[in-house]
């Protein structure tokens, strides 16, 4: 039943695809001083960033190249066996989301603080070369997976 009902909604919707791109045809071929302005907003971004972007579905390429940009500084900033304290801001909308995503991160070693719908996540480590990019694109990218909004980070050394 469930799969006939489908086959035809998706026939229905295929059909009414096909008509519309006919009509937009039909119009478009008639007037001929109508000209189409092709508009290229695809940035590119670097292999590196290509390449994270795979790694992290849910982050926008802008975010990655943002952060990634930091990565030389975070490295000399807080060189291999520094003590440091990375905060991350976040917020969820929706209150089954921000539990499911209070557990995921206490489960994995972090200190949550909430504020309503806003959360601080805290987790203290020894840095390692690139651990602190990563480290913020896996909570950016979890966040960002829940539907939440990732705000930013702030690190300090202890």
């Amino acid at each position: 039943m469930k799969k006939s009902l489908l086959f035809g909604l998706l026939v229905a919707g295929s059909t009414a695809a096909y008509y519309l791109i006919k009509k937009l045809e039909e119009k478009t071929s008639s007037s001929e001083d109508i000209k189409f302005l092709q508009i290229n907003d695809e940035q590119k971004y670097s292999a590196e960033v290509e390449e994270i972007a795979e790694l992290y579905p849910f982050l926008s390429k802008k975010f990655i190249e943002k952060v990634y940009l930091q990565n030389d500084k975070l490295n000399e900033d807080y060189p291999q066996e520094t003590l440091v304290e990375i905060k991350h801001y976040a917020s969820f909308s929706e209150d089954d989301v921000l539990l499911h995503f209070v557990r995921i991160m206490e489960n994995n070693g972090y200190e949550v603080i909430r504020n309503e719908k806003d959360f601080i996540v805290i987790k203290k480590f020894y840095s390692e070369k690139d651990r602190l990019i990563s480290e913020i694109y896996n909570v950016a990218n979890q966040v960002s997976n829940l539907g939440g909004l990732y705000t930013g980070y702030e690190i300090s050394e202890l």
